[in-house]
């Protein structure tokens, strides 16, 4: 491979020389970083030589927690954008642009963005879907992903009746007379959601495909997808297998979706056949389980209680508390025996502190000095947890992007001073706990250069956004969040994050620096050249 020099810029390794101006990349990794003259002495003759004329080289920017299959199949092509939608008007006038095909498929409304909703004057029902649905299937995902807005004709194709039961960590929701209402929460999305065709595996693949390269015009190359079902890993596969990867990608295997329960007898079973590992593009790095569910649908277990009285759940198998708890700690158990790591989301603070005592007592029974086990999103954590957290090495992948625009429909459930706590990374980061950050696409669009923007105080599109000055990152923090980072959590920092003598070469040239830019200009930059393992993939 022909040594590439690029020389004449702001190079930010993010590594022991912090700022240079050059570097080199040969046979895939970099080779050199440093002054123009040296670096440049450093090539062989014949180097592609790409003079950056004072653009900015960073990392290649890697989401820790982004679900590329899913984000890709949420397209205009298959999905209908609500994210948009104001009023119930716009939801109807959204739904009549819906593509073609026997299903129609909705994702992104939320109840404080659907004028109708905020203002308590309706709630989502299939009556009124149905009147702008017909007998056609119409499944509605919430912008959090944990619930459905289903028709008639689509609970019909479930089965749903009056006498359905709720399915084991869901609920059906049901109006006065005990029918199903239109709305399934948690669990129960898999009895409509399961029902929904699949597009056939070409246009599957090469959905992907381009999704990443919109991913790769922002300078991402890494990426991790939190939940890779079995036919999704062997899509994964085929595009590495045909050379179509142009982001890398670390795989979360996981058996049970849309449901997030899973139990630990199930897991044991699939652990027993399932194989980790890989390459440097595409590796099974670990597993995804789900501790409980999300703040806005009242389903993350809290210590301080919902304006129900309620303080939300586990979801994992039992029928009480305890049983629940001791559900949890096996799941976590079988994972760490069989030295697997496992990334758990969990957004209430008391489901956090379950989820590090399941840790703290796998590793007291059976020590993996080598485990770095995540807690996904860390909503919302007990201050009590930071140091424990830092203490056995447990990491945290937060979402700024989340912080950006779930602030009213949290706000509504969980109250100010409790939603000004969400997604602590500055206290993260000052207890050294190795901390990452990420978009959850779908449920957010993957755009890094927002969410360095809220956690370093740039407002966003409502109030509730930016930590309080106190709270806030810098941005070369905030930058290492989507760098370095990740490659912790998905224990690839040995290899990648940074820009030194041996990692691999994967980087961006950003049209502006992000660590000196002005608040437009870091919302607005872009890659000119993003390039992984050396091979150019924009640009």
């Amino acid at each position: 491979m022909t040594d590439l020099l690029l020389r004449g810029g702001i190079v930010r390794t993010f590594d022991g020389p912090g700022v240079v101006s050059a570097v080199l990349i040969r046979d895939g990794v970099v080779h050199a970083v440093g002054d123009d003259e040296t670096v440049s002495a450093a090539a062989n003759s014949g180097a592609r030589v790409v003079e950056l004329q004072g653009k900015t080289v960073v990392p290649g920017i890697n989401d820790a927690h982004l679900h590329l299959a899913w984000h890709a199949l949420s397209g205009p092509e298959f999905c209908v954008d609500l994210s948009a939608a104001g009023d119930l008007a716009a939801v109807a006038a959204a739904l009549a642009t819906a593509p073609d095909g026997e299903w129609i498929v909705g994702r992104g409304w939320r109840e404080t963005t659907i004028a109708e909703f905020a203002a308590g004057d309706a709630v989502p029902s299939r009556a009124w879907l149905d009147g702008v649905t017909g007998d056609r299937p119409a499944v509605l995902h919430h912008a959090s992903s944990h619930s459905v807005w289903a028709n008639s004709a689509a609970l019909r194709r479930a089965g749903i009746t009056a006498g359905t039961p709720d399915p084991p960590a869901g609920e059906i929701v049901r109006d006065e007379r005990g029918e199903p209402a239109g709305m399934l929460v948690e669990s129960a999305q898999d009895l409509v959601a399961r029902l929904i065709p699949r597009p056939g595996r070409e246009e599957r693949l090469d959905v992907i495909v381009r999704a990443m390269r919109r991913l790769n015009e922002l300078g991402v190359t890494s990426v991790t997808d939190p939940i890779v079902t079995p036919e999704m890993w062997r899509d994964y596969q085929d595009l590495h297998a045909a050379g179509r990867l142009t982001v890398r990608v670390n795989a979360l295997l996981h058996w049970d979706w849309p449901s997030p329960t899973t139990s630990a007898a199930s897991l044991r079973r699939a652990l027993e056949s399932a194989s980790f590992g890989g390459d440097d593009l595409l590796r099974a790095g670990g597993i995804k389980l789900f501790a409980d569910g999300v703040p806005t649908h009242c389903t993350a277990w809290m210590h301080h209680p919902y304006p129900d009285g309620s303080h939300g759940d586990l979801v994992t198998v039992g029928d009480s508390a305890e049983s629940r708890v001791d559900e949890l700690r096996a799941l976590v158990a079988a994972a760490h025996r069989k030295r697997v790591q496992a990334q758990v989301h969990v957004t209430g603070d008391r489901a956090a502190d379950a989820v590090v005592d399941a840790i703290e007592a796998a590793a007291a029974a059976d020590p993996w000095p080598a485990a770095r086990h995540v807690l996904i999103h860390g909503t919302f954590l007990s201050p009590a947890v930071h140091e424990r957290l830092a203490r056995h090495g447990i990491g945290v992948i937060t979402s700024s992007l989340m912080r950006t625009y779930s602030g009213p429909s949290m706000v509504r459930t969980v109250g100010e001073a409790q939603w000004a706590r969400a997604f602590p990374a500055r206290a993260l980061l000052d207890h050294g706990v190795s901390t990452a950050d990420s978009s959850d696409a779908p449920v957010t669009q993957p755009d890094w250069r927002r969410g360095v923007a809220t956690f370093t105080g740039v407002p966003g599109p409502n109030p509730f956004g930016p930590p309080a000055p106190p709270d806030r990152l810098s941005r070369e923090e905030a930058l290492r969040l989507w760098t370095s980072g990740p490659a912790w959590t998905e224990n690839a920092d040995a290899v990648k994050g940074t820009l030194a003598p041996g990692r691999l070469a994967d980087l961006a040239v950003l049209d502006a620096d992000p660590v000196t830019a002005s608040a437009a200009e870091l919302l607005n930059l872009r890659s000119v050249l993003t390039i992984v393992g050396g091979r150019v993939v924009l640009g």
